[in-house]
This record gives C-alpha cells, sequence and structure tokens, in this order.
C-alpha cells in the first residue's frame, strides 16, 4: 500500500483529501502544526509554515517515509514548497510564479483583470481617502479582506459609516466591490493537454454573506466552468485549483479569488483528487 503525505490534516481541505485518499485505498501521513488524533490516518506534527525548519521538516519527513507523493493544502505553505522544494519525492503543485500570484488576492485581481477575465472592482486602501471615492469606484457597501490570507479570515463587509476603519487599513489589504448573488467553488484540475471542471454552489455560507461553505451542492454551468479556467489558465496554474466566483443581478460572473490547491469542499469533487494522481502515475 503506497503513502501519500498530506499536509494541513487539521483544516478542511486537508481532512477531506485525505479521507478520499484512504477511501482509494492509500496509505496516508498526515501532518499539522498542531498535534491531533486523527482515525486511520499516520500523523506527524511539523513546524508551521512561518518556521526557518518547515521546509526541512517536510523534505525530511517525505523521505523517510517514502512517501510516493507529496498534497500541500495550506495556502501559506505553497510559496516556500513551489520555491524551494528540495526533495526527489514528487510535489503536487504548480510553478512558483503562478503560485505567488495565486498567494495574493490584490496580484490575482490585477493580472485577470490584465488577461480579461471578469473580477470585482478593486483597490488598494491607499488609493483611497474619501467616503465619496469609494462610492464611485467601488460602491456601498465594499469588501476588505488581507491580501495574503485563507479560511474568509478577515473578510468584512463594510457599510459608509465603517468608512473610518477602512482608513485605519494599510496595503496589506485589498478593497472589492461587493457582488451579493450566488457564489460558486468551481474546483479544477489542470494537466498538460487537459482541464477538468467540477462547479459547486455555496448554498449557505458560514458568515452569512461571505465566508466558507456551510453548506453546498454539486450543480452543473458551463458559464461558471468557463470562467474558472479562463482564470486558472491566465495565471498559468497546473494541478489542482479552487477558486471563488459570484453572479452579479445581471446574471455575469466575476471570480473573487482562487487558490492554487484543492479547496474545502474537494469531497463534493472527487475526480479532481483522481486526475491529479493519475497525473503521477500514482496508484495504491
Amino acid at each position: 500500500m503506497r503513502k501519500i503525505l498530506v499536509t494541513g490534516v487539521g483544516g478542511p481541505a486537508g481532512r477531506s483529501v485525505a479521507k478520499l485518499l484512504l477511501a482509494r485505498g492509500f496509505s496516508v501521513l498526515g501532518t499539522d502544526c498542531r498535534t491531533l488524533t486523527l482515525p486511520q490516518l499516520h500523523f506527524a506534527t511539523i513546524p508551521p509554515a512561518s518556521s526557518p525548519d518547515f521546509l526541512s521538516a517536510v523534505c525530511s519527513l517525505a523521505e523517510r517515509e517514502q512517501v510516493a507523493l507529496v498534497i500541500p493544502t495550506v495556502s501559506e505553505e505553497l510559496p516556500i514548497l513551489a520555491g524551494s522544494w528540495q526533495s526527489t519525492v514528487p510535489l503536487l503543485i504548480s510553478s512558483p510564479d503562478s503560485v505567488r500570484v495565486a498567494d495574493d488576492k490584490y496580484l490575482t485581481c490585477r493580472l485577470l483583470q490584465k488577461e480579461g477575465v471578469a473580477v470585482p472592482r478593486f483597490l488598494l486602501p491607499s488609493q483611497v481617502s474619501t467616503e465619496e471615492e469609494i462610492e464611485q469606484t467601488l460602491g456601498w457597501p465594499c469588501i476588505s479582506k488581507p491580501k495574503i490570507g485563507r479560511g474568509g479570515r478577515g473578510v468584512r463587509v463594510n457599510k459608509k459609516e465603517d468608512f473610518p476603519s477602512l482608513l485605519a487599513l494599510d496595503d496589506s489589504y485589498i478593497l472589492q466591490e461587493f457582488i451579493p448573488g450566488a457564489e460558486y467553488g468551481p474546483n479544477l484540475f489542470l494537466g498538460q493537454d487537459f482541464c477538468f471542471a467540477a462547479v459547486i454552489i455555496k448554498t449557505e455560507l458560514k458568515g452569512g454573506v461571505v465566508g466558507n461553505a456551510k453548506s453546498a451542492l454539486r450543480t452543473h454551468n458551463t458559464q461558471v466552468e468557463k470562467l474558472a479556467i479562463d482564470a486558472a489558465r491566465a495565471l498559468d496554474l497546473m494541478g489542482p485549483v479552487d477558486l471563488d466566483l459570484r453572479q452579479r443581478a445581471d446574471g455575469s460572473l466575476a471570480v473573487l479569488e482562487l487558490n492554487a490547491r484543492f479547496g474545502a469542499n474537494i469531497a463534493l469533487a472527487p475526480e479532481v483528487l483522481g486526475y491529479a494522481l493519475s497525473s503521477f502515475g500514482v496508484t495504491p
């Protein structure tokens, strides 16, 4: 039985990937920066991505345990692993440049806009100084969120009366137009000459109007598929990609953000994992 290392098994994406791998007959070595007890998993605690020991810990563990593949599921880990992987063990990740852009919501929006992919209107906090400027550029309410972050952490819907708090934000945040319509979370796999898209609609969000999905369903929407694939290709991403899209009142769509990894709803799109494993020729 072949063993696969999955990072971040304490989070929703890592936990879901691990469960899917177990169901396929793989042995799973899960890692997290917290000590966890998870049924059926081999587990190892590793330093967080912010630690200078993180990279060497993952490389050493992968080689010592003779794993067939390393699957990272934590956003903070991706730029480090993509740029400095020091092992012969295969790593499921996009190129360093693609990961760097995908990791930053402002860089993502700027590149997608340049490539003609629809995104919400966006600004940096330093680019506005009055309520009227936001009214004219983004409209009220508007979204503020960290440029680099995950899991809906720090995302806020701001009304006009919240303007003083927006002035206090620095450019580690991005401001975006708020789109109140339906939210989709397509999951993709992009290979050298192949692409697969599974469309998921988020039927309830943990934060009410923002945040991760509290409930979601698999659905079919060719418009969502096309925009998601266009966005991933614009960033030259390969492998698994998780996106958030919103639909406007007129039916048009915009890409809110994307992740160069498996997403929290991967259990609804197990084919994405299947294609990823096949791309490396990894079987149980």
